[in-house]
């Protein structure tokens, strides 16, 4: 692909990503990120459809800039050449949000419990690696305040629930918009269930 229709591309994809990583949540931008093949190229031709590599719904960005950098531990570079229709759970797939659930030390685990596709998905792209389970945390204790001395109210949240999905002036989303949403949504349930 000329290199100016392959920049246009990615700068489609961030753009349409929020500037996030499809895989990690990660925010991204054109130097830290690089274009993923959720169907790799390097699969055999029998496993691939024609023109499947330059296919738009194939193709997503992804942390970080060298797709073939694995000194991270997660995400698009340890995946690398692994496929399997039924056990990937696609970030372009509907259901993708409901299959993951967060804790507040930012671990990651499959929902509901052992859903298989979940759980190979997180161990294909090492999705509760320690370093970006500390990154989910870190993001997670700022959102919410926890480590200052006024943490967000319950009117606070209700609010940025509705904001949260939402991107900035600058097209650009929350990094792990996604698990501060979950997060909101589980802080609001136990607010009321205690003043309930």
């Amino acid at each position: 692909m000329p290199g100016p229709v392959k920049q246009c591309l990615k700068d489609q994809l961030l753009k349409e990503q929020g500037f996030l990583c499809a895989y990690t949540g990660l925010e991204i931008h054109d130097a830290t990120s690089h274009i993923e093949h959720l169907k790799p190229q390097s699969l055999p031709e029998s496993l691939r459809e024609p023109g499947e590599d330059v296919d738009y719904r194939n193709l997503v960005a992804c942390f970080p800039k060298d797709g073939g950098d694995t000194s991270y531990g997660y995400g698009a570079p340890v995946k690398g050449s692994w496929w399997d229709a039924a056990l990937f759970v696609s970030p372009l797939s509907m259901e993708c949000e409901q299959r993951f659930t967060f804790a507040w030390s930012g671990h990651v685990r499959a929902f509901p419990d052992g859903h298989q596709a979940a759980t190979e998905t997180i161990d294909r792209l090492e999705l509760d690696r320690q370093a970006l389970c500390k990154l989910r945390r870190q993001a997670i204790y700022s959102f919410f305040g926890f480590s200052s001395a006024n943490p967000i109210t319950k009117t606070d949240a209700r609010r940025l629930l509705q904001e949260i999905e939402k991107p900035n002036a600058e097209g650009h989303l929350r990094p792990f918009c996604f698990v501060l949403k979950q997060m909101l949504e589980r802080y609001l349930s136990n607010t009321d269930a205690h003043h309930g």
